[in-house]
């Protein structure tokens, strides 16, 4: 992969060769994994449990009522179909980070495509010419959508896969939580974008709590990580 600022990335391939020895991976807890071809992705509000289980569930905004979004996967070369279908009461999009595709498929509202309105649908097609691991997200009102846990997974397999004992995807995400679990509500203010963004003080593993980290805010453990 080739960085904004043309500097060659790791691709998927090296890096799944370095992992190539691990014998005996679990099931990575916390990712559901979606069908292909065909993806259907509705962002809407949800309840997650982010903390430990004597806290209440998390208002929070999922593509299929689940923080990650749903792993989706194919093979490169394949042509890729997805619908989003807006649940939100605000417009959204979905832009796929890192992809090469034609500009009307990029979800940035107002320069690519217009925004999908509360209610409405929009379907995004265009043919994988890169393999690696990309991530999907809104490109509207991105700072709160995203926070909210807008966001997912996308694979695309080589032609010729390398060969691996086991291959786990791991998304770690900061969440900025108040003491009843719920998001904090204030989004965007100047001390956050002077400092490279929203920063949380609980963090989570494909959606699973870590117990190791220090947890300002949201008091004990118990989680599974």
């Amino acid at each position: 992969m080739v960085t904004c600022e043309g500097k060659m990335d790791p691709t998927r391939r090296d890096v799944m060769a370095l992992v190539g020895g691990l014998a005996g991976a679990q099931v990575v807890p916390g990712l559901a994994w979606a069908g292909a071809p065909g993806h259907s992705l509705t962002a809407a509000p949800a309840e997650v449990q982010l903390a430990p289980g004597d806290y209440p569930k998390t208002r929070v905004w999922a593509y299929g009522g689940q923080v990650p979004g749903p792993v989706l996967r194919q093979q490169q070369g394949e042509m890729f179909e997805a619908r989003l279908v807006n649940g939100l009461e605000q417009e959204t999009t979905v832009h796929w980070h890192g992809l090469r595709l034609p500009n009307a498929m990029d979800g940035v509202p107002g320069m690519t495509q217009a925004a999908v309105r509360p209610g409405e649908s929009f379907d995004y097609r265009f043919a994988l010419r890169d393999a690696g691991t990309f991530w999907y997200h809104p490109h509207a009102n991105s700072l709160e959508q995203i926070s909210r846990g807008l966001a997912g997974v996308l694979v695309v397999d080589e032609a010729e896969p390398p060969e691996v004992d086991a291959e786990e995807i791991l998304v770690l995400d900061d969440w900025r939580l108040t003491e009843d679990a719920q998001l904090h509500p204030e989004f965007g203010n100047r001390h956050d974008m002077s400092h490279a963004g929203r920063l949380g003080n609980y963090i989570t593993v494909n959606g699973v709590g870590s117990c190791g980290a220090a947890i300002r805010g949201v008091r004990g453990c118990g989680c599974g990580w």
